[in-house]
């Protein structure tokens, strides 16, 4: 099956009524939170929320915006926060405990030639597709653990890597349910830490896609309340933008910053469930973006950055969209 027609995913707005979220999430302290409501002639309307990453992490921001839909319905919030700081709070943070648990990848390189600019795709993975993919990994791999894999071997090869370039995979992971004793799912705040999978590049070209998504599913299965206390004491002792510079803004990486699982779909302000959730912009380049489809048949959107000379390849490579 030729998946090209779909996966370069346009969202379009019929002229009747509509709702679409469209949410722009920034690190920068100088707010906390905003937010934008914009009506259209044609009865749709967008919601637009931009906030701090100090507030909270995806899962939080997500919590918030059910419970603020829920309240807009006049309902009692299904889910009350937990802002107990105290269950991750570091008393005594100690260098000797700080270890940040991520490989090192140097590469000042971001793919961005002379005028290059950044085009923003979203692709969307069908059902078909996934299961196409889990076809050829099999055992206990995630479909997102799938998906990232395929989309990993992908990009390393549009952007031309040397085929003994050290190159990684960044995920972020929500340690609430990881954790002894578990926070659960009602704590608000950052509860996440990032995990790198490496490969070098030849390797990552020619190897099995069973292998790469192993090597995703490894990093990931290594976040535990050892390495999560570790990356604690870390951001108390050497703060967060560190980290965010050493893992994000790398052109050796490809990485994450959002979840299919978040609830997107079930928010109801009172006139229904939204069509769509954008970011009208990001400047990440190879930072995927997971979202839900609007649809019933649990397929997946990835909205993707990428220098324009890089993501025309990508478009030209047929084994991308035909796996």
């Amino acid at each position: 099956m030729d998946f090209r027609k779909i996966s370069i995913y346009q969202t379009q707005l019929p002229h009747t009524y509509v709702c679409m979220y469209v949410f722009s999430i920034v690190s920068i302290f100088s707010f906390f939170v905003k937010i934008q409501i914009s009506i259209f002639k044609c009865g749709g309307i967008a919601l637009g929320v931009s906030r701090s990453h100090i507030l909270c992490d995806g899962h939080s921001f997500w919590h918030f915006m059910v419970s603020w839909a829920e309240c807009a319905r006049g309902e009692p919030i299904s889910l009350p926060p937990i802002h107990n700081r105290s269950l991750l709070k570091i008393d005594n943070p100690c260098p000797e405990k700080a270890v940040l648990h991520l490989a090192h990848i140097e590469d000042e390189d971001n793919h961005m030639g002379q005028g290059d600019s950044i085009k923003m795709n979203t692709f969307l993975f069908t059902k078909d597709m996934m299961e196409s993919l889990k076809r050829q990994v099999g055992g206990e791999n995630t479909a997102y653990e799938v998906i990232c894999a395929h989309i990993w071997r992908h990009i390393s090869k549009a952007r031309e890597h040397l085929d003994d370039k050290k190159v990684g995979f960044v995920s972020v992971v929500n340690m609430r349910e990881r954790i002894d004793p578990p926070l659960g799912k009602a704590y608000f705040g950052n509860a996440v830490m990032f995990t790198i999978a490496v490969a070098v590049a030849g390797e990552l070209k020619d190897e099995d896609l069973v292998v790469t998504a192993q090597r995703i599913h490894r990093s990931i299965r290594g976040c535990n309340t050892e390495t999560f206390h570790s990356w604690l004491h870390w951001v108390e002792i050497y703060g967060g933008d560190a980290i965010f510079e050493r893992i994000l803004r790398n052109g050796a990486r490809v990485g994450t910053s959002s979840s299919h699982n978040f609830p997107i779909f079930k928010l109801n302000f009172g006139w229904g469930k939204p069509l769509a959730c954008r970011i009208p912009s990001m400047h990440d380049v190879g930072t995927l973006v997971f979202f839900p489809s609007g649809d019933i048949h649990g397929n997946i959107e990835v909205l993707l950055p990428l220098p324009t000379h890089v993501m025309h390849r990508l478009e030209s490579d047929d084994m991308f969209f035909n796996p």
